[in-house]
């Protein structure tokens, strides 16, 4: 609890100027909504030591963080029970403007999936991928040519308004949670749509939701818990925005 309070004081203090409100699930402005997805067969070989799916990893201790200091440090209204699971085939997706993805390396979309996705994309959806590394990148790339043939994802450098968009992210570089895996340097994608706005971005080689999960109980060096923070409101604000 200590940290937690040492994490809100400094982002209170660094933050621009929001009107801090906490409203019941029912009445939030911005509700975070993580996506179950079709897998390819490792996936579901990927349970986690609580026996989490991929989709699932960090469920749902990171949302309530996130959504806890959102709530705190912005002027969007929303309380830390404001989480949902959507099936990525569901109409459901249709709700939400900004959709979480976890492990999106074992992605291997349904054509039911494709569609859905396209669409919400098309009508000004926002995606956060999150918590993969190496080939996986490949992997979300090749997915993602499936939803849209004929774009690519590029690689998204500090000048981007995304990174500007409520926090003046002055740095790209920052480390990954983990330590014990063969990964490549952190990096961050997008891709955009067909007048220039950002639909997407994935944070590669990294992974926010665990530092989200785990800041709290001390696992986590505060500095970078705090830039993963300030990434995701980023988005989140962006995605609100544009």
């Amino acid at each position: 609890m200590k940290k937690m309070v040492g994490l809100l004081l400094f982002l209170l203090v660094y933050a621009p100027e929001a009107i801090p409100d906490t409203t019941e699930k029912q009445y939030a402005e911005y509700t975070f909504a993580r996506v179950q997805f079709n897998m390819s067969p490792q996936g579901y070989r990927g349970r986690n030591q609580q026996g989490q799916l991929p989709w699932e990893h960090d469920y749902p201790k990171s949302e309530d963080f996130f959504l806890t200091m959102v709530s705190q440090v912005t002027g969007v209204h929303s309380s830390r029970d404001a989480y949902e699971v959507v099936q990525l085939e569901s109409k459901d997706i249709f709700k939400y403007p900004f959709l979480y993805f976890s492990e999106p390396g074992y992605l291997e979309l349904t054509d039911e999936e494709i569609t859905n996705l396209r669409q919400y994309f098309n009508r000004g959806g926002f995606v956060m991928f999150d918590d993969f590394r190496g080939d996986d990148l490949q992997e979300l790339a090749v997915q993602m040519k499936r939803v849209f043939p004929e774009r690519d994802m590029f690689r998204l450098e500090l000048n981007h308004q995304v990174f500007h968009s409520f926090y003046e992210i002055d740095s790209l570089e920052m480390p990954p949670p983990y330590r014990n895996f063969n990964s490549g340097d952190p990096s961050f994608w997008g891709m955009k749509d067909e007048e220039g706005r950002l639909i997407l971005a994935a944070n590669a080689d990294n992974d926010f939701g665990e530092y989200w999960e785990d800041i709290d109980n001390g696992n986590e060096v505060l500095k970078p818990a705090v830039q993963s923070f300030r990434f995701g409101v980023n988005y989140l604000i962006y995605a609100m925005t544009h």
